[in-house]
């Protein structure tokens, strides 16, 4: 939520997405949106709807399937992004898979990040009650291996590794880190 009303600026939105998916998995979100309205203005609600409103996707572990499948699904929604490379979203892409049939794609995190010649800075907020944070990386690179370390959850399971989105493109320097360097 945070980091879309950080970036709230540089996104724009023309069209809605299916909220009957997101009450499903968004319903946390949501009480905490009605009992604090002033956490989102203006038109920041259908931002955060198209952003984070889960996407249907097909039982796959390829990544580039669910890329695409979130890419046109945005497009749908009419989310776009101001190209400035001076400011980027940076979404942490679960896939979960209820059964056979039944896939989505959702984004877990998101923080703002601001690259420079000399490095990468990231601001996220963790949890509503947690205050902003600053991390310094030295690229692109260092940043994917802090993201996946969180919230790459799919070892063993029958789901797609965590990807991480740039604005609506896979990030450059992103990669899924082998089961050593995620257990240590």
């Amino acid at each position: 939520i945070t980091a879309c009303g950080l970036f709230g600026d540089f996104i724009t939105v023309t069209g809605k997405a299916d909220l009957d998916s997101a009450e499903d998995t968004l319903f946390m979100d949501y009480e905490t949106l009605d009992s604090d309205p002033e956490s989102l203005c203006g038109d920041e609600r259908q931002k955060f709807d198209a952003l984070f409103a889960p996407v249907k996707t097909t039982n796959t572990t390829d990544i580039p399937t669910h890329l695409k499948t979130i890419q046109q699904e945005w497009k749908k929604r009419g989310l776009s992004f101001v190209d400035d490379d001076k400011i980027r979203l940076v979404s942490v892409v679960l896939h979960d898979q209820f059964s056979e049939t039944d896939n989505s794609l959702m984004i877990g995190h998101v923080g703002v990040m601001l690259p420079t010649s000399d490095a990468v800075y990231f601001v996220e907020k963790v949890a509503f009650q947690e205050p902003y944070r600053l991390l310094k990386f030295k690229n692109r690179t260092e940043l994917s291996d802090y993201l996946m370390l969180k919230y790459d959850n799919s070892w063993g399971q029958d789901t797609a590794h965590t990807f991480i989105m740039e604005n609506s493109d896979l990030m450059d320097g992103w990669r899924i880190l082998d089961e050593q360097e995620n257990a240590g």
